[in-house]
């Protein structure tokens, strides 16, 4: 029991020290990369579905939207943990903003119901200080 106290304290520690923006700040960015997340997504599907048509090049497209599917899915998932304090999101929030990255086009409907639980219940977060 003492181990399981210690573990959930240091993710804690290292959960508020990634207060590094306001919460403007970090809405617009989470928004970024959500709607990034989901180009990502429209370059993967629309390359396999020139390689399905038979076009030219397809074995590239495909590399280059699967590589860059990769950069925006990545992206989306450091910036939903990087902004999430910032937010004062719980942690089931942070969690479904994560599953919601997974499956193509979730992420905008978690963007979406988040954008509706900030004018439902408003947040103000004081800037970062003292940001070592």
């Amino acid at each position: 029991m003492g181990t399981q106290r210690t573990i959930t304290d240091a993710v804690r520690a290292v959960y508020d020290k990634t207060h590094w923006f306001t919460d403007k700040e970090a809405w617009g960015l989470f928004r970024f990369f959500a709607f990034g997340e989901a180009v990502g997504w429209t370059m993967l599907i629309t390359a396999i579905t020139y390689r399905a048509l038979g076009l030219p090049q397809a074995p590239s497209v495909i590399y280059v939207a699967g590589r860059l599917h990769g950069m925006f899915f990545i992206m989306y998932f450091i910036f939903v943990l990087l902004t999430a304090r910032s937010m004062k999101w719980p942690g089931w929030k942070v969690g479904l903003g994560l599953i919601m990255g997974v499956a193509p086009y979730t992420s905008l409907v978690f963007e979406q119901m988040m954008a509706y639980m900030r004018r439902k219940h408003p947040v103000y977060v004081e800037p970062p200080i003292n940001i070592e």
